[in-house]
């Protein structure tokens, strides 16, 4: 078991050397041929798209602490909250600082979101790494419940214990398919871990699930969830992404793709330093990148967390015939 786990960690680390190395180590291009009829959206203005899922909130600010295991972790939060609100726990990409998630976390969090991005290193092969595990999940909420009980906190009574909801990028999002099934294998989760029943609605951005040659299935009875790929993504393709969800067993489920994109879209810039280097560079400018893929997230973990209508809405009627840089696929 364990040498099959370190062979699916070998997508993201091969030679000793961090790479790019998801086409090398995953299936053939061949058997990775996506079956999906992608129904491309065609309207005339994606500024419109962005009007009819509008954020809930401006302003903006940053509060940063340790989780109760020590990680460093920034919360991103509206200024002005009303009432409070779920977490949205974002996992890492590999070597990816939590600093690099920014503008993304600041923009699902105008959605109505507490946005906690987590700085999680471990000693990988005698070398430490930025990199996701599962425990962070549960690691990260008992985390929130004890800032929103702690009088000293700005979040205090701000936080909604009860709602998490799941972002990840890239090996991060492997991470938080991984808790979604239920799965803790070593490196990838250390100790026990049950999915939390808080645990209501997932979208991850640039993954896949991929081992020994086949993509694993995935038991997602209690969580919703969303893959979004970027169509210049080279390190984990579009056609991965799709394979992926494929694999995704059950209702509500979503693939939205993300015209001009590439591995990076959701980071501050691309190719942020000491992460795996992506080739091919993007044709959609970054901040148009970064504000697409956060509005179809929240989207989507609105109307599945906190059963917004509107959201709702957006997802399945406005967006995909007003968004003209996205591709949707939907099961509802």
């Amino acid at each position: 078991m364990e040498n099959s786990l370190w062979r699916r960690l070998a997508v993201l680390f091969v030679g000793g050397a961090t790479v790019s190395a998801v086409g090398l180590a995953g299936p053939d291009a061949t058997a990775r041929r996506s079956h999906l009829e992608l129904a491309r959206s065609r309207s005339p203005s994606r500024a419109a798209a962005a009007s009819e899922m509008s954020p809930l909130y401006n302003s903006m600010t940053r509060y940063s602490t340790s989780t109760i295991r020590g990680d460093s972790i920034d919360l991103y939060y509206p200024a002005q909250v009303k009432q409070p609100l779920p977490v949205a726990l974002l996992l890492q990409g590999l070597n990816v600082d939590k600093a690099h998630y920014s503008q993304f976390a600041e923009q699902v969090g105008r959605y109505g979101f507490i946005v906690a991005v987590p700085n999680h290193t471990v000693s990988v092969r005698g070398r430490d790494e930025l990199f996701a595990q599962v425990g962070q999940v549960t690691d990260v909420l008992e985390s929130m419940r004890r800032e929103t009980q702690t009088p000293k906190s700005p979040l205090y009574k701000k936080i909604d214990p009860e709602t998490l909801v799941l972002l990840g990028h890239s090996h991060g999002g492997m991470m938080g398919l991984d808790a979604i099934r239920g799965a803790c294998d070593v490196p990838f989760c250390i100790g026990d871990y049950t999915i939390p029943k808080e645990l209501k609605a997932a979208a991850f951005y640039g993954t896949f699930l991929w081992e020994d040659g086949e993509y694993l299935s995935i038991d997602n009875s209690r969580v919703p969830t969303l893959l979004v790929a970027g169509s210049r993504d080279s390190l984990i393709t579009p056609e991965e992404i799709q394979q992926t969800y494929g694999q995704i067993k059950y209702p509500p489920k979503m693939y939205v793709q993300v015209e001009g994109a590439n591995h990076y879209g959701i980071t501050d810039r691309d190719n942020p330093s000491g992460s795996p280097p992506e080739p091919r560079s993007p044709t959609l400018p970054q901040e148009q990148a970064i504000e697409t893929i956060a509005r179809w997230s929240a989207a989507f973990l609105r109307a599945y967390a906190l059963e917004d209508k509107t959201a709702l809405d957006y997802l399945y009627r406005i967006g995909p015939k007003t968004d003209t840089i996205v591709e949707v696929v939907a099961e509802p």
